[in-house]
């Protein structure tokens, strides 16, 4: 088999490619700052603070606008027609 030698345009292709990719790996990268980072000592942290327990009480009536009528509501039939 024997291989064609490519395009001008094609090799010309592949080195822009190649230098800008150089370029890319080259770019510096950003430090990135760990010492934010803190693990609490846990003999000098505080107790934690208790929480008051929720006293608002939820309503879960339901309005009676929303409800419908069961002799209201219909279904309608289906009807299939065989070939």
């Amino acid at each position: 088999m024997k291989i064609r030698r490519p395009r001008n345009s094609t090799l010309f292709s592949i080195l822009v490619f190649l230098v800008s990719f150089g370029f890319w790996l080259g770019q510096p990268q950003p430090v990135k700052n760990y010492s934010y980072v803190t693990i609490p000592d846990v003999a000098k942290t505080d107790p934690p603070a208790t929480i008051a327990p929720e006293t608002t009480v939820v309503d879960t009536t339901v309005p009676v606008d929303t409800t419908l009528d069961p002799s209201a509501v219909t279904v309608p039939t289906e009807t299939t027609v065989l070939p």
